[in-house]
């Protein structure tokens, strides 16, 4: 087809073409998806560069890393099946992703405070991915650093040490496997946790979580992925936006080239306060609201719709129940940002929740716009003395 071609030829190019990268689409395939029917066989992999198995996690005893769902992952061939999408779409990239929010981040930090553990899990690393043909490993820790989630102040500097013997092993093993990593974009979780210029110049990409910015735990209704930042934006959340996120890892030493925005295709839902007449985001919710993600596809009618004009993101309202989303019109104007800002490419959480059944129309409405922007669209690299300059 003529998009399997382009996409051809911007690989064709970028091989050519010292300083020129194709774009980035990664795709976050949530495993447990399976047990609702949506399993590897149903992933587009023609919409995607990358795709993403989430996730594995670690065993605290052997510091190697540990199935989280045996009869998913194993028995039903989770992660075979999904490996083997590459004979389907030649090219695709399929990557294992360990951690995730659920896996808590007290492991992780005691797994970097040791030389010995870091051995045992890059091993172990090795091991799996010739086991089932992985192309490489996302390091979803959520987050380095972050007390709140048990880390430590001598996280920074301790992941930055699992990130470079994972990285050297890689490069010795030959396999052309790409190291990724998930990461928030607020500056305390950055300062805490992230030695940029190092990451970023060791990663093949940074994966920023351009998602849950706003959530129940703020009080009030809103979106979650705003593209800007809106007038009420103060105080701590002032600068928690795609725009100010993205640059601030750019600010602190990140190539944009290495730099993917993240996109979620689900949503946060609320339960507006009794006593409030106002729908806007901002609106206060009632104490116990009670939230939840929804798919892009658990939302098309009976819906009041409304627009963030600032924050550039759809919202709707039905009784006392709010959601903030993302529909085709706001995805597209963040390919439109990231394309005019020369950022790599983009990402998505998670390919279930995309309308993969087109029960609203056409199949993978939301992840169809990533492709359609990103296929074509090749990032220029800085190149310094015939290599190139990954850290500026």
């Amino acid at each position: 087809t003529m998009k399997w071609l382009t996409s051809v030829l911007c690989v064709i190019s970028a091989l050519h073409t010292s300083g020129v990268r194709c774009a980035r689409v990664g795709c976050y395939y949530d495993s447990w998806a399976a047990r609702r029917g949506y399993t590897a066989d149903d992933i587009p992999g023609h919409l995607c560069t990358h795709v993403m198995y989430s996730f594995i996690g670690l065993n605290n005893q052997t510091w190697a890393l540990n199935v989280l769902d045996p009869e998913v992952d194993l028995e039903w061939n989770g992660f075979a099946n999904f490996t083997a999408l590459k004979n389907k779409y030649p090219g695709l990239k399929t990557l294992l992703s360990v951690g995730g929010w659920a896996e808590g981040g007290l492991n992780y930090s005691q797994l970097v405070s040791n030389e010995t553990r870091r051995q045992a899990f890059v091993h172990s690393v090795l091991e799996v991915l010739h086991e089932y043909s992985f192309d490489g490993l996302d390091l979803d820790w959520e987050y380095p650093g972050a007390v709140e989630r048990n880390g430590t102040s001598e996280d920074k500097g301790n992941f930055l040490s699992l990130v470079e013997e994972l990285r050297t092993a890689f490069d010795n093993e030959g396999m052309n496997w790409e190291l990724t990593m998930a990461v928030p974009l607020t500056e305390k979780k950055l300062r805490d946790g992230y030695h940029v210029p190092e990451l970023c110049r060791l990663s093949d990409a940074i994966n920023v979580m351009a998602y849950d910015m706003r959530g129940p735990w703020n009080g009030f209704a809103d979106v979650h992925s705003p593209l800007y930042k809106r007038p009420f934006d103060t105080g701590a959340l002032e600068k928690v936006n795609v725009e100010d996120g993205l640059q601030l890892w750019v600010d602190m030493g990140c190539a944009k080239d290495k730099l993917v925005v993240g996109v979620p295709f689900y949503r946060h839902k609320y339960l507006l306060s009794a006593n409030t007449t106002s729908r806007d985001p901002g609106a206060p919710i009632d104490r116990n609201n009670s939230s939840g993600g929804m798919s892009y596809s658990q939302n098309n009618t009976e819906w009041v719709e409304g627009w963030d004009d600032h924050g550039k993101c759809p919202y709707a309202y039905k009784d006392r129940i709010w959601v903030g989303y993302e529909n085709p019109r706001s995805v597209q104007l963040k390919m439109d940002f990231i394309k005019e800002k020369g950022y790599g490419g983009t990402m998505m959480w998670a390919l279930s929740s995309d309308d993969f059944q087109g029960l609203c129309g056409e199949k993978h409405p939301l992840l169809s716009i990533l492709h359609s922007n990103m296929h074509n669209y090749t990032i220029l690299v800085k190149i310094v003395n015939g290599s190139e300059l990954k850290d500026k």
